[in-house]
């Protein structure tokens, strides 16, 4: 198996449609339209056992500061709150998605049923990063090392907490 960078959507779209990359993965409600229109055939789907808001940095303190990362994951978690609050969902949330992104209420309606947040995103659990080398490891991407993985590893405990 070997991975080719295209980008974005539509670079993943024209690839898969030019035959340079034969399957591409990415979330089902921003594919959707793609399929809808006829531009990507759907073939299946792998559900992602992480939560929506889960932030990846370079692991040098030069690239990705501990104190600035500290500080957007703060100010993310009001945000992230405040969008996925009850109200938020039931409609703020349908509006700014119909008007940003023009997609159809029932898709926004079914995505909001589905997507999950963190409740800090200053805390990851170790299932989080267990299920997902998990999802990894089976498909090929990657390989448990003897006496397995290190959790503590995945996770820079100057800036979150493993929980």
């Amino acid at each position: 198996m070997s991975f080719q960078i295209n980008n974005d959507i539509r670079g993943l779209i024209d690839s898969v449609n030019d035959g340079s990359t034969s399957a591409f993965m990415w979330e089902w409600f921003t594919t959707k339209p793609f399929v809808d229109a006829g531009e990507v055939k759907f073939i299946g789907s792998v559900p992602t056992p992480w939560p929506s808001w889960l932030v990846a940095a370079h692991p040098s303190p030069e690239r990705a500061p501990v104190d600035d990362l500290r500080v957007f994951l703060e100010r993310l978690t009001i945000y992230v709150r405040t969008f996925n609050s009850p109200e938020s969902r039931e409609s703020a949330n349908i509006k700014f998605i119909e008007e940003h992104f023009g997609y159809p209420t029932a898709d926004i309606e079914s995505w909001l049923k589905t997507v999950g947040y963190p409740e800090s995103c200053l805390h990851i659990s170790q299932k989080v990063i267990t299920d997902t080398l998990s999802v990894l490891e089976k498909a090929g991407v990657v390989k448990v090392p003897e006496g397995g993985f290190p959790i503590e590893f995945f996770v820079d405990t100057a800036v979150a907490k493993l929980a």
